[in-house]
């Protein structure tokens, strides 16, 4: 691969002052679909030689394969929760609900002695 003349390292002060400008050294105009893309994104902007260019920038839009990944993972997320969370949590509360009732019907004291049996013995 041929290394451009124009092409060198920027000196400590070059970078320091760097700007994220790049200025095309020939002076020439753009073409007329990258104006016209340059202009729709910046609001018109006037033609000229000096173009920003942002490096590594995330896109506003997402794509539509992003979309459908979230799409995707947040209806995952949502079969998870109907599926598997609120048939446990509904177990727990029937549960809790029942041992309720067995405890007052039955009554305290004959759990309590029960229990107390079965841990002690006679």
């Amino acid at each position: 691969m041929e290394q451009d003349s124009r092409v060198r390292p920027m000196s400590r002060e070059e970078n320091a002052a760097y700007r994220g400008v790049t200025v095309d050294e020939s002076g020439a105009e753009p073409h007329e679909e990258e104006g016209q893309a340059w202009s729709s994104a910046y609001g018109g902007a006037p033609r000229s030689s000096v173009r920003y260019i942002r490096i590594g920038g995330v896109s506003r839009r997402p794509s539509l394969l992003t979309s459908l990944l979230w799409a995707l993972g947040l209806g995952a997320l949502l079969a998870l929760f109907i599926f598997v969370a609120l048939p446990a949590i509904a177990m727990i509360i029937v549960g809790v609900l029942v041992l309720g009732a067995i405890v007052s019907l039955v009554g305290r004291a004959r759990i309590m002695s029960w229990m107390m049996r079965r841990l002690y013995g006679r």
